[in-house]
């Protein structure tokens, strides 16, 4: 019981400072208000006192500075040099980061395109990555490479006898890039499986009908009879 009794009245003497000392604080910036109000009061009583945005109190030029055209002159002309600075003093230091060209060997047979947008950090084509890989560089027999081909569908182009997939799932284009290679992968590895039992089914090529022409060659027999000059 006097635990609680003496925790209340301790509670309620703290509540009592919080509230003087509000009200001190208040006190303090009223009068701190009405000081100020009082000083500007006296200002404006002697007219000393100016308007920074009425434009009538501003003084005249006196031709003693630049002109706001001037400053932006002189701002590009800063920029400019910056980007000399980095021409001289910055673009030769990347020659320690020159590599020979290295053709590609027989293992790396993906290609990948990437498109970046200049300005545009953020553009919604960014992430997209786009994969070819030729079919005669895949690791599969006919039996299998046929399968595959069925599997890709439309993705196969039998004029160049290359495979193009795309992917712009996500965000970072690091998981585009090894979304591809997973999935082909798995498609690989998914043509493996009992080959054989699809073997007769013919491959779809009516998306590619526009691209495979025939070569149409006016029959022989068609031609004229040429005359014979020796009779």
């Amino acid at each position: 019981m006097l635990r609680s009794i003496s925790r209340t009245t301790f509670s309620m003497a703290v509540s009592a400072q919080k509230q003087t000392a509000v009200r001190a604080l208040s006190a303090s910036a009223i009068s701190n208000d009405r000081a100020r109000s009082k000083a500007f009061g006296a200002i404006r009583s002697s007219g000393n006192s100016r308007d920074m945005m009425d434009i009538t109190n501003l003084e005249d030029f006196q031709f003693d500075d630049s002109s706001t055209i001037g400053y932006d002159r002189m701002e590009a002309q800063r920029e400019v040099r910056k980007y000399l600075r980095i021409t001289k003093y910055e673009l030769p230091k990347l020659k320690a980061f020159v590599k020979p060209f290295q053709a590609p060997t027989n293992t790396q047979i993906l290609r990948f395109r990437t498109t970046t947008y200049l300005g545009e950090s953020n553009h919604p084509a960014g992430p997209k990555v786009v994969m070819t890989v030729d079919t005669k560089s895949l690791p599969l027999t006919n039996v299998e490479l046929h399968k595959f081909l069925l599997l890709v569908g439309s993705r196969y182009n039998p004029v160049n006898n290359e495979i193009k997939m795309s992917c712009e799932k996500f965000q970072d284009r690091s998981q585009n890039f090894k979304w591809l290679s997973d999935t082909l992968d798995k498609l690989i590895n998914e043509a493996k499986k009992e080959p054989e039992t699809v073997s007769d089914v013919p491959l779809d090529l009516r998306h590619a009908a526009r691209s495979i022409k025939p070569k149409v060659r006016f029959p022989k027999e068609w031609n004229r009879p040429v005359a014979n000059k020796t009779a």
